[in-house]
């Protein structure tokens, strides 16, 4: 049984088969919240054995959302919910479903959906808090970008290296 106890984890993209880590199971789970692991995206804590990631309690994937002509999306994480509002794909009329109670509700009727009213905000700032929000997302992207840049880099250089290497080795075959 996959546990998040295991020291190192990796996630496969479903899209593209690309394989982050190894990382620490937190950065896994913040990947999830911030809405970077899709339903069909799997991991694991070997690279050999490999599960989607809902499969795995820790990571709260537990939100279907049921959008009008579509299938359901999902299982999927409540701050993956509250990015796809911040970005306007859903509303807080967009029904959602746990996977776990069998509760269907509305995206605002939600536990975690955020209520000016009972955090003491003015409805007047959500637009500059939703600015706000968004920067940063902006701000953490740009990081992880600059960060795959440096990788890409090394990668490069490595790659250069070996093809020198493998010519220097045909070379000295002659």
């Amino acid at each position: 049984m996959v546990t998040a106890k295991s020291p190192q984890w990796y996630l496969r993209k479903h899209l593209d088969g690309e394989i982050f880590g190894p990382v620490a199971f937190d950065q896994i789970r913040e990947w999830a919240t911030s809405a970077q692991i899709h339903p069909q995206d799997v991991i694991s804590n070997d690279a050999r054995t490999w599960n989607k990631a809902p499969m795995l309690e820790e990571l709260h994937m537990d939100w279907l959302v049921e959008v009008p002509g579509q299938p359901l999306y999902g299982p999927t994480t409540a701050g993956t919910l509250l990015e796809f509002l911040s970005l306007g794909e859903i509303s807080a009329e967009t029904k959602i479903l746990n996977c776990c109670s069998g509760e269907k509700m509305k995206l605002g009727e939600a536990s975690f959906f955020p209520n000016p009213a009972t955090h003491g905000e003015d409805p007047r700032n959500q637009g500059s808090n939703l600015k706000e929000s968004l920067q940063n997302r902006i701000l953490e992207l740009e990081a992880a970008l600059l960060q795959k840049q440096t990788e890409l880099n090394s990668a490069l250089d490595g790659i250069a290296r070996l093809k020198r290497r493998v010519e220097d080795l045909e070379s000295t075959k002659v």
